[in-house]
């Protein structure tokens, strides 16, 4: 544990260090240098030095050599553009150490600069502060150094002229991941033959990309794996390129042979789901609850985030007016782990639903899979083994208007089967497709 009293400034005085010997220092370095060299008796006459005393003892002999010298320009590093420009490299800066006290304040202050942790020199005194913000030996990472001279600054300094970190450390990680060199402006929906290859994280909104940018740099602060982010941005992007949801159809239909099928998330996030909904948080979080409504609804929660619920609640209560009280994240999110469907849907089929046969595409006859007139009519084929079936569509030429979307609100799953390739504005996904993908899933 680092533990240093408050700094009392005095006048230059001697300073005894030990029996033999007398050193004198100038006004404010004194005393650093006498608690860098004063111990702690432990009960069995062994001596400690605290670590940060040990530190600001070393700062304040480098600062007695350099006395006289431009100590403005030892701020460089830590402010304005010269800070900024290299401020992804200062954010994953360790101390050269495995001293876990150096390892996790450094951690501490780097949370501190980007806004999501505590102060890690919030005791200081503006003297030790001073030494830390402008020692350029090592002893101090730059996100410690820039910590301790925030510290320095008045409140309203801080807030008028200094740049956001949050924001724009966020936003450069959120380029990067989900653009690449340059940040594209925000496309319009709906889903179409012409946007078909379009990257989907162009149709989140301005909002939405805001947001994003903070949760990564909170998600980097915080020691968390950004593949727990990069998959709530697949959802909502995927949410913004359908129409806000309005092109896809739910989970649950029927199989081949007629009988309900419904997915849903295991019991345990379904609990957690529901806990979402139901919060106080929903109110006042910043994301569209609109989309947390219609992720964590029963009909579409078993596929839009596969494996990600606990880490939603998280930011969902973070990003939200009590975020302030939120615990930092835990350890079970610092390694993002593989997706498999299989561990969190469950599949439920209802022998006790069932279409009119009239409306059966295929079934079993003495153990074999065989196509209904219907299935015969509508031209799909079937894989015997399997049941698994399959409709060729012949080539269409390129449409030179885009064809309006039907209405959805009254489309049923079979009306999803018979969709052709000149009705592209509304894309149902529907479980076997979706199946496919996850299996395929390589985040």
């Amino acid at each position: 544990m680092i533990t240093i009293a408050h700094y009392i400034s005095s006048s230059s005085r001697p300073v005894v260090v030990d029996a033999n010997s007398v050193v004198t220092l100038p006004a404010f370095l004194a005393d650093e240098r006498e608690r860098g060299t004063s111990t702690s008796a432990s009960n069995s006459g062994t001596t400690t030095v605290s670590i940060l005393s040990r530190q600001l003892s070393e700062a304040a002999t480098r600062a007695e050599t350099r006395a006289g010298g431009k100590s403005a320009d030892l701020l460089d590093p830590i402010t304005g553009d010269n800070y900024f420009a290299s401020k992804s490299q200062h954010d994953i800066e360790i101390p050269t150490t495995q001293n876990p006290e150096l390892l996790v304040r450094a951690r501490q202050a780097t949370g501190f600069v980007n806004g999501s942790d505590s102060n890690p020199f919030k005791n200081l005194s503006r003297d030790q502060l001073h030494l830390i913000a402008h020692d350029e030996g090592g002893s101090f990472t730059i996100n410690e150094r820039r910590a301790a001279w925030e510290t320095m600054q008045p409140a309203e300094l801080l807030d008028d002229s200094s740049p956001k970190p949050l924001s724009i450390n966020g936003r450069d990680i959120m380029i990067s991941r989900l653009f690449g060199n340059s940040e594209p402006p925000v496309a319009l929906a709906p889903a179409t033959f012409h946007n078909i290859t379009q990257n989907r994280n162009e149709f989140l909104s301005s909002d939405d990309r805001a947001l994003i940018a903070d949760m990564y740099a909170y998600a980097q602060a915080e020691g968390a794996d950004l593949h727990y982010v990069d998959q709530l941005v697949m959802s909502l992007s995927t949410f913004r390129y359908y129409s806000d949801g309005r092109q896809l159809s739910g989970n649950n239909g029927y199989n081949a042979e007629g009988y309900r099928v419904t997915y849903d998330v295991k019991p345990a996030d379904t609990v957690i789901a529901a806990g979402i909904l139901n919060g106080s948080a929903l109110a006042s979080t910043r994301i569209d609850q609109d989309f947390l409504r219609y992720i964590l609804s029963s009909d579409h929660r078993a596929f839009s985030n596969v494996g990600g619920i606990p880490f939603l609640e998280r930011m969902v209560k973070k990003f939200s007016d009590e975020g302030a009280n939120q615990p930092p994240l835990g350890s079970e999110f610092a390694t993002y782990k593989k997706v498999r469907y299989e561990d969190h849907i469950v599949q439920t089929t209802y022998k006790h639903i069932r279409l009119p046969p009239s409306k059966v595409l295929a079934g079993k006859v003495d153990g074999v899979w065989t196509l209904t007139e219907l299935g015969k009519s509508e031209g799909y084929t079937l894989d015997k083994l399997t049941g698994r079936l399959s409709k060729p569509t012949a080539p269409t030429e390129a449409p030179s208007l885009l064809t309006p979307a039907p209405s959805t609100s009254k489309r049923t799953f079979l009306d999803a089967l018979r969709e052709t390739p000149d009705q592209p504005a509304t894309r149902w996904i529907w479980p076997g497709h979706l199946f496919k993908l996850m299996k395929n899933y390589k985040p």
